[in-house]
């Protein structure tokens, strides 16, 4: 009976730990902030939070529709199945991306002085 009480503080620890991690990182400020658009792990735009705009992304597979306004990206619209990333609403800073798996589509929040790592690529 001791080890499953010690079991279960150590189990809910790390479970807290796990949970700060996360809003930490969600949280986490960016400087002069910019959306990456990578397609098939390949960023194919940049653009800046700082500027309202909208614009479609034709995937292949599909297509999802992304819009930048009052400082923040979302996906606005996509024709997946699931609609993940239309779900997952505007992120204006953090280090958590939108990411539509059936398009292989990824929006990261990134400083516009972080040059891309061409070693990635």
């Amino acid at each position: 009976m001791k080890a499953k009480v010690i079991t279960a503080i150590v189990l809910a620890a790390v479970c807290a730990a796990g949970i700060t991690v996360f809003a930490l990182m969600k949280n986490a400020p960016v400087s002069d902030p910019v959306a990456e658009i990578r397609l098939n792990g390949e960023v194919i735009r940049r653009a800046p939070l700082s500027e309202d705009a909208e614009f479609t992304i034709d995937c292949g597979t599909g297509s999802n529709t992304i819009t930048i306004s009052g400082g923040a990206v979302r996906v606005s619209a996509a024709d997946c199945p699931d609609k993940v990333c239309v779900h997952t609403g505007a992120v204006s800073h953090g280090k958590i991306p939108i990411i539509c798996l059936p398009h292989r589509l990824e929006i990261l929040i990134v400083s516009a002085d972080d040059l891309p790592d061409t070693a990635a690529y």
